[in-house]
């Protein structure tokens, strides 16, 4: 019977840089650690800008009251928001609403001198004003005073002021009591209304405020 011939061990080559599985290798490896790299980069090229702490009405001067730091990342649109690198400059103004936790567009930031708006006290219907939270955004309603009637009579309400932000101003309790029927409050009224509202006041005008949607109460 003929002897099968017996099977050799191959011996084992060490791969060869030229080996394109090994080149491969090289090449994962370098790109995985490059885009790692970026990876963690890009996690700490945050900038620090200003957002709202608070809601922040038209005419509201700029603090820290109102103000927080945040560190985003904005890219390229890290100019359109007020940087929080350095101190808000002391004549910084709301020139816009600007909601809570939002960052505080650069657009939005004046001088005092460029706020469209003034704060305007007045009395107003006390019922409508109690329960509203600070710069409540509200419609004003103004009911003239009958000046035909010897009582107090009011003629039909005409809607004057659109969606305005209202403060409840700290009272006298010895003047404006509990049972009061007005309390007094502050209206950021828009510049070429002012004049307006002076005259209904002058004019012993009853101020109603209608909260817009969505506006709560404290």
């Amino acid at each position: 019977m003929a002897q099968l011939p017996e099977p050799t061990a191959k011996r084992l080559q060490r791969p060869s840089w030229r080996d394109p599985r090994l080149l491969v290798g090289v090449v994962l490896v370098l790109l995985g650690t490059a885009v790692g790299a970026r990876v963690v980069a890009s996690a700490d090229d945050t900038v620090p800008m200003y957002a709202a702490s608070t809601a922040i009405r038209p005419g509201d001067h700029l603090t820290s009251d109102n103000l927080r730091r945040v560190d985003v990342q904005l890219g390229d649109q890290a100019s359109r928001y007020l940087s929080a690198r350095g101190v808000v400059p002391d004549d910084s103004y709301a020139l816009r609403d600007i909601p809570e936790g939002e960052l505080v567009p650069a657009s939005a930031v004046g001088p005092r001198g460029t706020v469209a708006v003034q704060p305007v006290t007045v009395e107003v219907d006390a019922n409508s004003a109690r329960g509203l939270p600070a710069n409540a955004v509200v419609d004003v309603w103004v009911s003239p005073r009958d000046s035909q009637s010897t009582q107090e009579r009011y003629l039909d309400a005409t809607l004057a002021l659109q969606r305005v932000s209202v403060s409840p101003v700290t009272q006298d309790s010895g003047r404006f009591g509990a049972a009061s029927s007005t309390m007094a409050v502050q209206i950021r009224v828009p510049r070429d209304k002012v004049a307006e509202v002076i005259a209904a006041v002058d004019k012993q005008s009853r101020f109603t405020l209608v909260p817009v949607p969505g506006q709560g109460t404290s």
